[in-house]
């Protein structure tokens, strides 16, 4: 099949104009190629933006991941590295806040997000070149644990940069190097790079936000922090990703030279954790492994700064496609959308999905699902069965399930049709203690005691509150009403006891000082984001 090239630049274009994109880069490819590769926009909206191509340099956020998953696979190779192997082997000095921990946990979990460590997210911090090691040092010992290790999928960059820092300790030179000479320079990644001092002798995209008054502005601060490198702060081209594609589409090799071995591609496209999602699969090493019309997929989106990347590949059809852009909040649907609608078009794939396959539910288990479970990053998820039917409340929106297999269902949202996974992750005996609500888990919850303020007072909460994510909060007569730049839309909160609420993108905590005013809100218990003047 062929592209209309004219139409997909029209509909670029278009989708740029409508979310307030100032530049995007992408490339698709095949085979062994790259058959189209474009830019689009401007690399800033202020003085000395330039035109975006396909050899402009973005952040690429999590797209890192798989990349660290590729260097450690050429040690494990060599036999210098085990994935299976205890962690405490190559670094006995690392310890977890569970003790013990470093005696259970792998590589492989580490690289799967199984290893049971929460999320972190710290694009700007310390930039020495013995960031990692302090990092791993001085704040992995503290993290709590969402689960124990090995038993469910938590997505969780700190587990990738212990697994950086393993490497490191290995190999005995610094993290950047390795990845230089294992992976950039062997596919030919010409301006891939994570030191700035490099970036900044070729065009460079901005970070972008909106004002206060909706106008785009740059981001005067570029995001830097070495202890966060492993898993998601490469800086890279479009044609240089595509390289990276084909490798992974051509069993390890590019241009004829072997990077990888095929088993070792294999290993880091095969699933690992199940993500609970409804197109089956789950999370291999770095990468999302599921089914798409029909096709194997493998891919992965990232985030640093507002910047926005996606990475999609379809083994079967030796065919990828990479899209980077300079302003991502409220953008991920689209970005993911337009992705698919290239592919579709390029290999001839039908324009809708078809709807997930469904299975008589085993009505057995249903006593030990119902309850209510919390998610840092999903709010609060209530199971019951009501009328022979089982049923999920999600922060306070009922929806009836339909199950796929027996320990998961979906069910589609009126209004965005949007399709809400839930995975029941099983336990020996008992009751279950955790649910996947799509893909992220929610622990078996008991409800707080304290009591939560009476709605008429919670004028106090409204406001803009910045920082890592922008969250505007409102009150609508007797409910709070959230707003998430990221996501793009407004949600309804769920009050939880004291000043905590759940909502679709989590549990926040307003922080209520003694003379009653609201400085700043926690946000998914890890991020601290203040109100704006």
């Amino acid at each position: 099949m062929a592209l209309n090239i004219y139409g997909l630049e029209q509909r670029i274009a278009d989708v740029m104009g409508q979310a307030r994109i100032p530049g995007m880069a992408l490339a698709l490819f095949q085979g062994q190629e790259v058959v189209y590769a474009r830019g689009f926009g401007v690399t800033a909206v202020d003085d000395g933006g330039l035109p975006v191509t396909p050899r402009t340099l973005f952040r690429i956020g999590s797209l890192t991941k798989s990349m660290t998953a590729a260097a450690i696979m050429r040690f494990v190779e060599r036999g210098d590295l085990d994935l299976d192997a205890p962690v405490s082997r190559y670094v006995p000095w690392l310890r977890f806040s569970q003790a013990g921990a470093e005696e259970r946990i792998t590589l492989r979990m580490l690289l799967s997000h199984s290893a049971g460590l929460p999320t972190a997210y710290a694009p700007f911090g310390y930039r020495g070149e013995d960031g990692l090691e302090s990092y791993v040092r001085d704040e992995v010992s503290g993290y709590e644990f969402t689960a124990p290790p090995g038993k469910l999928y938590s997505y969780s960059n700190p587990g990738v940069r212990v697994a950086g820092l393993i490497l490191q300790v290995v190999a005995g030179r610094p993290y950047t190097e390795l990845m230089q000479e294992l992976v950039f320079d062997p596919l030919d990644m010409e301006r891939t790079t994570f030191d700035l001092t490099v970036a900044i002798t070729y065009p460079v995209a901005q970070s972008h936000g909106l004002d206060d008054d909706g106008n785009l502005r740059v981001w005067h601060r570029y995001s830097d922090n070495t202890g966060s490198y492993p898993s998601g702060s490469v800086i890279s081209t479009a044609v240089d990703m595509a390289h990276y594609g084909l490798m992974h589409l051509n069993a390890g090799v590019h241009r004829g030279r072997r990077v990888l071995a095929p088993e070792s591609v294999a290993e880091i496209q095969s699933v690992v954790a199940d993500c609970y999602g409804v197109g089956g699969g789950g999370y291999g090493l770095g990468f999302h492994v599921d089914r798409y019309k029909g096709r194997r997929r493998v891919w992965h989106e990232g985030s640093i700064s507002t910047y926005g990347s996606r990475l999609v590949l379809l083994p079967e059809a030796g065919t990828g496609v990479v899209l980077f852009n300079n302003r991502c909040p409220g953008f991920w649907t689209t970005a993911a959308a337009l992705a698919d609608s290239i592919l579709d078009e390029f290999l001839g794939l039908p324009a809708t999905a078809t709807e997930p396959p469904l299975v008589e539910p085993d009505r057995g288990r249903w006593q030990r699902y119902e309850g209510a479970y919390l998610g840092d990053w999903r709010g609060l998820a209530e199971v019951e069965v009501d009328k022979g039917q089982l049923v999920l409340t999600w922060n306070g929106e009922a929806l009836p399930l339909s199950a796929v297999r027996p320990d998961l269902y979906w069910a589609r949202r009126p209004g965005d049709g949007e399709i809400v996974s839930v995975g029941f992750v099983p336990e020996e005996e008992g009751q279950v203690q955790y649910v996947q609500v799509n893909s992220s888990p929610c622990r078996r919850w008991v409800p707080d005691t304290s009591p939560a303020l009476p709605s008429d007072e919670w004028a106090a909460y409204a406001g803009h509150y910045v920082g890592a994510e922008g969250l505007r909060v409102r009150l609508e007569g007797d409910r709070l009403l959230l707003y998430s730049e990221d996501v793009g839309r407004e949600m309804a909160c769920v009050p939880l006891g004291g000043h905590r609420f759940a909502s679709d993108v989590g549990v926040i905590e307003f922080q209520v000082a003694e003379d009653g005013s609201v400085p700043a809100l926690r946000f998914g218990h890890i991020w601290t984001l203040s109100r704006a003047s």
